[in-house]
This record gives structure tokens, sequence and C-alpha cells, in this order.
């Protein structure tokens, strides 16, 4: 884009585009609530559901596609790479490992793609941390982020896009430390809120509150579940608990954007931050906060199917009505349970009180007296159904058949599998549709650690030392701006899916087997526990075996000899 370069008309063109990236906003925030509290209580709202299938599905099938402790990566570099630059990938791919892990993104990345299920897609923000000396990331909802077209799927070719966030008054007030323009801004922000009224909790602050009813997905019965009749734990109504994980911040808050727009002339993203009150606090080059050109977000969605839509495929959406359609089937069984303990009774010919003479007859070793010799007691106690429960269990093949996961990848039984061999292959053929996200998401993955090792390139002053390839007796060391920029990290041999975990140990046995690989790869291929350990045993396994070999020659020679 080209930004106009009056102050004026700068300011009407960055408030375009706010407004255009936040068109439906408003609109999926809206959604995300019922998706938010489908996932958490299995209802619409948050009364709650009495069994939550949405929950238990997602969890067991984000175990499948994403494993923060087995995840590994690898330097792929491109053709203008030297062999210099092949030795520099080995200690920078542990790098990268330990800002994976350090910095936390090997949990976050995991959140992330749990309520991508959820929302159908998460974002994640790649941002260096001077005092940490690493690279960390954050969470960043959807509704919290804008994009100027929703049928582009790729960030990268996005013109701008948006995130809101909150701050505090203290935070922003360190963050503006050395700014000469500190108390100016201060002043207008105050200001601006004092105008607006404040509100108790800020626009940004308003994430999926829990705490009040969104309406409903239409056709919803979950909802009206309370009404149906029936008791939990001892008397307490069936939907009428309320659950609440909002959280709560009694500091004075400050809404925010940061704007990106692509700059034809930079060659670069403008990022513009402004607060509450269109107070403009930064207006620059994305190359003075990180690395020039590139975004430092990374979306992670867990399908491709909805190919021209960016905010992708809500897995819980598709199982809001299976979820609705249980609990009623579950409040359905209650009732009838219930009638059958306590049945409806009717009295027909007697005289009296009515209302004494049944209170006595539906109490524990109640009597009543009945004048009229015409007088008669009926209980309508209802027939349980054959097979009552039988449509549950439908349903929750239905779950299992949405999420592609069967009895054998949750560890249970199948009829007909009679040795360990069968049931593998079983277990190998129904993980297809699972391994198909969790190849999605490792896409992610590496474009999240591909995006920490270049912010590692621009701002860690760090030195490595490798092999010179030149000197055979000599180390190389360098730092990670000497490194080529034609690279991408791979996850390592699929390593981010537990599915594929048996796969890889497979393949390093065979690989031993026929001496491709030595014994210290055979254990990094395999990542048993206490790897660094096993390594150390094995460096005195091999001396005390070479020690050995060579006593063997020696003492062949010495036969040969006399």
């Amino acid at each position: 884009m080209k930004i106009p370069s009056g102050a004026v008309e700068r300011q009407i063109f960055y408030a375009g585009l706010i407004e255009q990236c936040g068109t439906s906003r408003s609109q999926r925030f809206e959604f995300y609530k019922q998706l938010r509290n489908y996932y958490l209580f299995g209802t619409v709202d948050d009364s709650g559901a009495p069994y939550n299938k949405i929950e238990s599905t997602l969890d067991t099938l984000t175990s499948f596609i994403y494993s923060p402790e087995g995840i590994k990566f690898s330097l792929a570099l491109g053709v203008t790479a030297t062999e210099t630059d092949a030795v520099k990938a080995e200690p920078l791919s542990r790098e990268l490992a330990e800002q994976w892990r350090n910095g936390g993104t090997h949990m976050r990345f995991g959140a992330a793609v749990l309520w991508a299920h959820v929302f159908g897609c998460m974002l994640l923000k790649v941002q260096w941390r001077e005092k940490s000396k690493l690279a960390r990331t954050y969470l960043v909802e959807p509704h919290q982020f804008g994009v100027l077209r929703e049928d582009i799927m790729e960030l990268a070719d996005q013109e701008a896009f948006c995130m809101w966030y909150t701050t505090t008054k203290t935070q922003l007030a360190s963050d503006l430390e050395g700014n000469p323009r500190k108390d100016s801004i201060l002043e207008r922000i105050s200001a601006g809120q004092a105008s607006a009224g404040g509100s108790g909790i800020s626009q940004g602050m308003s994430r999926l509150l829990l705490s009040n009813p969104v309406g409903g997905i239409p056709g919803s019965k979950a909802a009206s579940y309370g009404n149906a009749g029936g008791t939990i734990n001892g008397g307490l109504q069936g939907g009428r608990t309320s659950y609440n994980y909002a959280p709560q911040v009694a500091a004075d808050m400050v809404d925010m954007v940061d704007l990106y727009v692509w700059n034809d002339e930079e060659n670069d993203y403008q990022v513009i931050t402004q607060a509450s009150g269109d107070v403009t606090i930064y207006d620059r080059p994305q190359r003075r906060v990180g690395v020039r050109g590139i975004p430092h977000f990374v979306p992670v969605r867990v399908s491709n199917k909805l190919y021209d839509f960016f905010w992708g495929d809500s897995y819980v959406s598709r199982l809001a009505w299976l979820q609705d359609w249980r609990t009623e089937d579950m409040g359905n069984i209650r009732n009838l349970q219930a009638k059958q303990s306590d049945p409806p009774v009717s009295v027909t010919g007697a005289g009296g009180i009515a209302e004494e003479k049944m209170a006595a007859l539906r109490r524990s070793g109640g009597l009543a007296t009945l004048n009229s010799p015409t007088a008669k007691i009926d209980i309508h106690s209802p027939k349980m159904p054959e097979n009552v429960f039988a449509s549950l269990d439908q349903i929750d093949r239905m779950f299992d058949d949405i999420a592609g996961i069967g009895h054998i990848l949750q560890g249970r039984g199948e009829s007909g599998v009679r040795s360990r061999g069968q049931a593998d292959l079983m277990a190998r053929l129904g993980s297809s549709r699972p391994k198909q996200r969790a190849l999605v998401v490792e896409e992610a993955a590496e474009e999240v650690a591909t995006l920490i090792l270049r912010c590692v390139q621009e701002e860690s002053d760090q030195r490595f030392e490798t092999q010179d390839p030149a000197k055979p007796n000599a180390k190389l060391v360098f730092t990670a701006d000497q490194f080529t920029n034609d690279f991408e990290a791979k996850v390592d041999a699929h390593s981010s899916s537990p599915i594929f975990v048996e796969d890889r140990k497979q393949d390093a046995e065979k690989m031993l087997e026929a001496h491709v690989i030595d014994r210290e790869t055979f254990l990094d291929l395999y990542d048993p526990p206490n790897l660094q350990m096993l390594k150390r045993r094995l460096k005195m396994i091999e001396h005390k075996e070479a020690e050995a070999a060579r006593a063997k020659q020696q003492a062949e020679a010495q036969a040969k000899a006399e």
C-alpha cells in the first residue's frame, strides 16, 4: 500500500483500515462465546451439561495431533547455503530447541492447537524479550485479531491486519519510559477515557465472558435442559449451576490496537500503535521492533478444508448438535428413571381433602383412609424401553467418527483383533485422519520455529561453536546473524505428533541394523528418557569396546608372531 505522507491524511487512512479489519469482529465474538461454552460446559450458555462429550473428544484428539515433550527441529537449507552454513545448522538447531522450550512455546503451541479446534483458528505472536534473551510467544484469540481480506488464507499476503489488546496504565507508562511525548500521551488517554465515561471493564478486556447467557445456536435443546425435570446432586436442579471462568482485573486498563500495513516504499510493514481515543503512540517500520518484512503472527489451524476463509473451520460447531442431542436423551432417560423410582399416583372416588391423602400415599409409611368402597388408587409407573442407552452409544460413535478416533486409537479393544501386529496395523490405518490434521499443525509449528530463529538472528549476540570444515582441528565460532537467511525450520521426523512416534522408532531400528547410523544417532532418533545420561554411558561403553578390540588385536598379533 502507499501510505499518505500528510499527518491528517495518514490518521484518516489508518482509522479506515482499523475499521475495515474489524468489520466481522463483533459478529465473530458472539459466535466464539457459544463455541467456548460448548467446549467448557457442553451447553450453549454456562449452565453445564451432565456429561460434556465435546471436551473429552477434543482432549483425546489433540493428544494425537501434538505432543509438547517430543517435538524436535532440524534446519532445511536452500540452494544458496554454503558448506559452512551446513556445519552451523547443527548448533543452531539445538539453540532453536532451547528457545522453543525455555520460552514456553511448547506449551502455548499446544494450547493454540486445542483452541483452534474450538474456534477454528488461533494465533501466536512471536516477540523477542531482550531481558531474558528469549523469543517469547503469546496466544492471540481470533476475536482480538482482524484482517483486511478474510478470503485470503496466508497472513503474509494480507495488505493490513490488526491486533486489539489491553494493558494497564502503569505498564503503558513503563513502556513509554524515554519517550519525549510520554506525558502528553498519558494525559490524552486519561482525557479520552473520562469523556467516554468508564464502563468498568474495557472493550478490549471483554474477552469471552462466560457469566452471561448468549442466546444459543438455533434448535439447541441443551440450554433448556434444567426445565426438563430431574435433579442433580440431591436436589440441585439441572442446568441452574452457573460457572464463571472470566478473568477479573481491578487495575485501570487501556484499550490498545496495533495496525500492521504493508508499506510499498519501505518494502516492510508499518506498525502503528494506538491507544483508546485514537491516540497514536508509535508509527514506525517493523524492522525497528522485529524482523523486516515478515509478520510476527502465525495462524494455527487444524484443518485446511476451508481454503477461502481465514478464520478456519471449528470442530466444536460440528459437535454442538450431537452434544445437544445427547443431553436431551439423557434428560429423557433421567425423567423415566425418576418416574419409575417415584411414580405418579392417581386416586378416584375418594372423599375428603385430596391433597392430604395424596401426600400420605406418596410418603414412606404413610396411611390414608378411603371412605368410599369404589375408591381406586392407580400407580402410573412408566415402562423403561429395552436398550434405552443404545441411542447414547450411537451418538458417542458419531462423536468418534467426526473426530476420526476409533476404539483402537482410544486404547479399547476391537472385535476380531487377536494379535499385536493386527492391532498395530489397524491403528495405523485408523489414524489416517488424525495424521492429516497433525501434518497441518506441523506446518504451523515449523512457521513459528522459523520465526523464532529469525528473531535470534536479528537480536541475539550469543556465540556458537562447531567444527571448522576448512580446518579439521580448529573450532568455528560464529553468531546467528552470520548464518544464511536461506533456511526453514522443519519438524524432525514428524516428532510433533505422538502418532508418528512408533514409525520413527521402527525406522531408527532398521537404519541401525543396516549400519546407516551409529548408536548415538539411534539414541537421538529413539529419544528415550535420560537421553544425555545414556549418551555418556554409551561413550564409556564404546571406549571399553575399543580397548577390548585393541587388546584382542594385540593378542592375535602376538600369537601370530610366536
